[in-house]
């Protein structure tokens, strides 16, 4: 019995080492498990703090840094080891530093807070940070604070773009066509007075064209420089889009004031522009509208406004006008004209009539001005005065000049086989017909099918064509010449430039305006320049035509002075085609009838 339970105690006691030592084994299993999922854990955690794209701070509860991810460096431009010897205060731009403390006390209290903040990186540059905070949580202890940011400076500075865009024009910074419709309605909430004034640049498009869009670029940005100027905090100032600006003057009471102000502005404007190496000078046409005498919302005060800056341009441009009522008449009148202009062409409601220009030498008729006539339906004859810049101002006087152009070279063919006429036709080319890429093919088109030798015609342009596009007139004028084509500087002594036309620009002929015929012999001055121009055009081997001669004084004087050409009253007015070629026929029996005398 002792035997048997000395063995049975062996075998528990061996069942039970077993057991223990299973345990111990399984223990022991357990705790190489956790200390793998703690190493795994470990290394998860050090894998996403090193290569989290976002830098990640590791703060005490004091706010010193304890440690960083290699995402920092390349944000702060500090090493790791220059950034641990640093506190988040040293790093926070200019008064963030407080804002970062009110932080800190929340996210000790148990909140997990998102902000923006600032800071300056190791070159001195703002780097603009998103950052989210968080409590470092240890055995149910606040340990520290974990702080995640990413840069989000350039996302900021194009949102910033965007919304400055939203509200300003891109090349100048000036409030956009939205903006000042915005500021103009808060205006007229206060229901006080205010001038808006619509701004034009004279001529812009020649700068673009013979500069290029950078130097109008440049110039636009200068405007704006003297417009702000000039304006200064009497209102603002928006461009609405190309050479078009927009000044709201809030800051006044009464018109004279804005007259003031404009008046600045157009000193301001006097002053040379610098482009391209080239000196500039420009001038602006001004329209003014005042609130609440000529509109009660922003649409009806802009449109007045343009009414008023038109009526500007037309006054010769240089110049600011101020709406009144009698101008939306006109434009209503103008609209239906435009509308009947459209319908003329199509119907070809016109005629030609035909000038003709004498040798001051022998009276021989040496050319035909060839001037349109329009008989309207029911209004009867309409003077060129009225319609001619009204075609001018849009493309209807390319389709008009078109047909110009046929009906002079048809009539002329027409004359020289029936009557054998050796005189040159002159035909009125507008600007904006000139400087038409088809003008040119056009011309040769027409001169070729009815047989037209182009040594026939003469090309009549205006001064102020040369003055305002220089470059691309010579270089057509030079292709015309080239063809054979006679060219006559129309109006000529009217522009502040004629000289320096004389010298440029290869011409046949120059006609001295009406204006400095009209009061001779007895206008001192006007006589000493028309003898000026005609010697110095003589010169220069370039013919004179005087045009509104009508008195025989007149005539006798421009004789005396070798004037070329005469066209005027005193010897014939405009005619119909009919009646030219009768005049034609009879001037030459007279002047064959007195040589045989």
């Amino acid at each position: 019995m002792t035997l048997i339970s000395v063995s049975s105690l062996l075998i528990l006691f061996i069942i039970t080492i077993n057991y223990i030592e299973n345990q111990m084994i399984y223990q022991h299993g357990l705790v190489e498990n956790q200390n793998m999922k703690l190493k795994i854990n470990e290394q998860q955690y050090r894998s996403l703090f090193q290569y989290h794209p976002d830098a990640i701070f590791i703060l005490d509860l004091e706010g010193n840094l304890k440690d960083v991810n290699p995402s920092v460096v390349p944000l702060t431009g500090y090493t790791s080891e220059e950034i641990l010897q640093l506190k988040i205060n040293d790093l926070l731009y200019k008064d963030e530093t407080e804002k970062l403390k009110t932080f800190l006390h929340q996210i000790k209290k148990g909140s997990s807070i998102s902000f923006e903040t600032f800071i300056i990186a190791k070159n001195n540059e703002i780097v603009n940070l998103k950052a989210t905070a968080t409590q470092i949580n240890i055995d149910d202890s606040v340990t520290g604070i974990y702080v995640i940011a990413q840069d989000v400076t350039e996302q900021n500075k194009v949102q910033k773009r965007v919304n400055f865009l939203a509200y300003h024009d891109e090349l100048t910074g000036l409030l956009n066509r939205r903006a000042i419709y915005k500021e103009v309605d808060e205006q007229i909430k206060k229901d006080s007075f205010f001038a808006t004034i619509l701004i034009d640049v004279d001529l812009f498009k020649d700068i673009n064209d013979h500069l290029g869009h950078a130097a109008g670029d440049t110039l636009l940005k200068l405007i704006t420089m003297r417009l702000k100027y000039a304006v200064q905090k009497n209102g603002l100032i928006a461009r609405l889009g190309g050479d078009e600006f927009l000044v709201c003057l809030t800051e006044v009471t009464n018109a004279n004031e804005v007259k003031k102000i404009i008046e600045e502005i157009q000193l301001e404007m006097q002053k040379t522009f610098y482009l391209e190496g080239q000196q500039k000078e420009i001038t602006l046409s001004m329209g003014i509208s005042y609130y609440p005498k000529d509109g009660q919302d922003y649409h009806k005060l802009i449109k007045h406004a343009d009414m008023a800056m038109y009526a500007a341009k037309r006054a010769g441009r240089n110049n600011y006008s101020e709406y009144k009522e009698s101008l939306e008449k006109n434009m209503l009148s103008k609209i239906t004209m435009y509308e009947e202009l459209k319908v003329a062409i199509e119907e070809e409601q016109f005629e030609l009539y035909y000038q003709p220009k004498h040798s001051s030498k022998d009276k021989k008729i040496v050319g035909a001005e060839a001037l349109i006539r329009w008989q309207h339906p029911t209004k009867g004859f309409i003077s060129p005065g009225d319609f001619i810049p009204l075609a001018e101002e849009t493309d209807l006087i390319i389709q008009l000049g078109k047909w110009i152009i046929r009906q002079a070279l048809k009539q002329y063919s027409d004359w020289v086989k029936g009557a054998a006429t050796e005189c040159h036709i002159s035909i009125n080319i507008s600007p904006k017909q000139f400087l038409d890429p088809n003008f040119v093919p056009y011309l040769m088109k027409s001169l070729k099918e009815f047989s037209v030798s182009p040594c026939k015609i003469d090309i009549e342009i205006t001064e102020s064509l040369a003055i305002e596009n220089t470059e691309l007139t010579i270089e057509k004028i030079k292709i015309l010449k080239d063809l054979g084509v006679q060219i006559t500087m129309d109006d000529f002594g009217t522009g502040y430039t004629s000289l320096t036309i004389l010298s440029k620009f290869p011409l046949d002929r120059i006609k001295i305006d009406q204006s400095f015929i009209r009061d001779l012999p007895n206008h001192q001055r006007h006589a000493a320049i028309v003898q000026s121009l005609i010697s110095i055009a003589r010169n220069l081997g370039i013919q004179v035509t005087a045009e509104g001669v009508e008195s025989k004084d007149q005539l006798q004087c421009l004789r005396e002075w070798e004037c070329d050409e005469i066209q005027g009253f005193f010897y014939s007015r405009p005619l119909p085609a009919s009646a030219f070629i009768e005049y034609w026929v009879e001037h030459n029996k007279d002047l064959k009838s007195g040589a045989s005398q």
